[in-house]
């Protein structure tokens, strides 16, 4: 028997038995990029600017490993230096074996003078509020709203007769960009166009130059008639506000801290919000891709975990909490 007739023997088998896999991949040869529309979006991040909050279990756990450090610490050289004091005030108080070093120590600042005007000087100290006047007028276009969260840029984007909250994104342009990074770096200097010296408004730091996530959809059937497209793909690349040259974003309106404001360029709408906000804005299917590249804010929630089957291992922490803090 020929190799020829055992390949087409082998290959009406498959399209017997298996129909769905020979008519898959017929349509995947079929199905080149060629037919879909490329573009690249930026995740715009604002980083945290403060630490957040602990929640109760993490304070708990703070106070008895302080408690645990102070008993089992060595002095310092502060109470080194206090317990130096006091045995020096008891040698010149009795007049014996007082030698000029002590008397010349004694004028100076003691460790117990020094302990008063240190928790004098913390009284007069004002703490600055981690809530700010973003905040207080929930301005979703301020960078100075939840501090201790990440901030994510989204713009309304127009697609057909609906509008929709998207982060920003362009068209991949053979003629113009070499890589979807270029196009991702387009789609930036879009909504923050450099100034007329080409100097760029907002210092932004990207991730690589890989993306982080993907999500394509289709066209509708008459689009695809018009367009001759499948669909769209859109590459994700994450990137971030550079904070360290913080005083060279020149796109930020109103400097004061608390309410400035960073607006994106040629769009309908613009808004920073977190990642909780964002799961409410953005598209279903579109955040459910997408979002798998946005972490949390909160490493662990204590309350969910709670809740979930797990319960029973945190009643035994919290015990075993309660039992070491009352052996110390």
């Amino acid at each position: 028997m020929s190799l020829q007739r055992v390949s087409l023997i082998r290959l009406i088998r498959i399209d017997r038995f298996c129909p769905k896999i020979f008519n898959r991949s017929i349509s995947s040869n079929s199905n080149n990029p060629s037919q879909w529309d490329l573009f690249a979006g930026i995740c715009l991040q604002r980083c945290p600017l403060i630490v957040p909050e602990l929640n109760w279990l993490e304070k708990r756990a703070q106070n008895m490993f302080n408690k645990i450090e102070l008993a089992n610490s060595l002095y310092s050289d502060h109470e080194m230096r206090h317990f130096e004091n006091l045995r020096r005030a008891e040698r010149i108080a009795s007049g014996v074996n007082v030698s000029e070093k002590d008397l010349e120590e004694a004028a100076k600042q003691t460790a117990q003078d020094f302990e008063e005007a240190s928790i004098k000087e913390m009284k007069q100290f004002q703490f600055g509020n981690s809530v700010t006047k973003a905040d207080l007028s929930n301005n979703e276009k301020s960078i100075d709203r939840s501090l201790d969260k990440y901030l994510y840029l989204v713009i309304k984007t127009k697609l057909g007769s609906n509008e929709h909250w998207l982060f920003p994104q362009e068209q991949y342009q053979p003629d113009q960009d070499k890589s979807l990074r270029q196009t991702a770096e387009r789609a930036l200097e879009n909504c923050f166009p450099s100034k007329k010296d080409k100097s760029p408004s907002v210092i932004v730091k990207f991730l690589g130059n890989c993306p982080s996530a993907f999500y394509s959809y289709r066209y509708p059937r008459q689009l695809i008639n018009e367009r001759q497209k499948q669909g769209a793909r859109i590459f994700l690349f994450k990137c971030q506000l550079d904070v360290n040259e913080e005083g060279k974003h020149s796109a930020i309106q109103d400097k004061t801290f608390g309410n400035r404001i960073l607006k994106a360029e040629n769009s309908l709408d613009f808004s920073w919000l977190t990642r909780n906000e964002l799961c409410q804005r953005l598209p279903e299917r579109y955040w459910k891709q997408l979002g798998l590249a946005i972490y949390p804010d909160e490493i662990i929630n204590i309350d969910k975990l709670i809740q979930s089957s797990k319960r029973r291992n945190i009643n035994r922490l919290t015990k075993r909490l309660e039992k070491i803090e009352v052996a110390n």
